[in-house]
């Protein structure tokens, strides 16, 4: 319970640092979703009045510890926390995504995941390939819209953390198998530089990225999960990179991910640096960073073709 409220609290001051009502909204919606299947013996309405009742004592802690100028904001941010929660009670999320163009590709490789079928998973990622899907395609619409629909099984007590885990893991070997064709292709003198910012453990999306700018034929520097701002510094003054690409999943590391880019910009005025992943959706608040930010790879890719 005490690791939860730190995590809680995590939140909060992200939102609070970086002066955005919405990530703490969006984390008081997701938290309530995430506990009312796992504490199944209360009704929605207890687990809310469960969720305001904890909001309330962070704010009578809170207040004593954050400077008299921050109360207000730090007010703001759990009243709107509040009402989400109780907005999310009344209403439910009233979000149904629409279905892709591979829902039958997605639907096939996410079924074969959950039946913990990884030899049949890795045949099928090899048989789209060839078939003619385009590898951006593969990646994009299907592997990550299968991984979203894993994190969403979670996120609802519908699978283990031990299948999500399996269920990366897995992807990650589906993936490393198209290599000989994505660092087959004829080199462009192009180098991108990707790396998951502060402690983010979550790089699949990352992964996606550097393999699509390799099949384009540019060189990666691939750093992977939980790098340090100091170390993502040296490897880009090392490697002078045409493009730094910083991934983030998880809200509470975008204070990091500001810092790097800052420091980056420090480092080097003119570099260029492109930021995504789930934790910027629903937010911009990379507009004041000057950076590139693109919902889909591809995009990233064909942004980078066209301008460098």
């Amino acid at each position: 319970m005490y690791q939860d409220v730190q995590y809680n609290v995590d939140f909060l001051y992200t939102a609070l640092y970086l002066e955005d009502e919405g990530i703490f909204s969006r984390y008081a919606r997701w938290l309530y979703q995430l506990l009312c299947p796992l504490m199944e013996y209360f009704t929605r309405e207890r687990v809310c009045a469960i969720m305001v009742e904890h909001y309330e004592l962070i704010r009578s802690c809170l207040e004593k510890a954050v400077a008299e100028e921050t109360r207000p904001k730090l007010h703001r941010l759990l009243d709107a926390a509040i009402w989400a929660t109780r907005d999310e009670c009344a209403h439910g999320s009233q979000e149904r995504p629409d279905k892709g163009r591979y829902e039958q590709e997605t639907g096939q490789y996410l079924n074969l995941l959950l039946q913990s079928d990884t030899q049949g998973a890795m045949a099928l990622v090899a048989e789209y390939m060839n078939a003619g899907l385009p590898l951006g395609d593969i990646c994009v619409d299907i592997i990550a819209e299968a991984m979203r629909r894993v994190g969403d099984l979670w996120h609802g007590h519908r699978i283990s953390v031990d299948m999500e885990h399996y269920c990366t893991s897995v992807t990650q070997m589906a993936l490393s198998q198209l290599y000989p064709l994505i660092f087959g292709q004829k080199r462009r003198g192009k180098r991108v530089l990707v790396a998951c910012v502060g402690s983010e453990l979550h790089e699949i999306g990352a992964r996606m990225v550097a393999d699509l700018f390799e099949y384009h034929g540019w060189d990666s520097i691939y750093l992977g999960a939980a790098v340090p701002v100091e170390a993502i510094k040296s490897a880009a003054l090392e490697h002078r990179p045409d493009l730094v690409a910083l991934s983030v999943t998880m809200p509470q590391h975008l204070p990091h991910c500001r810092e790097a880019v800052k420091q980056l910009r420090e480092q080097d005025p003119g570099i260029k640096i492109a930021v995504g992943g789930n934790a910027f959706s629903g937010t911009k608040i990379w507009a004041g960073w000057d950076v590139i930010y693109t919902e889909d790879a591809r995009n990233l890719v064909q942004w980078a073709e066209d301008t460098l």
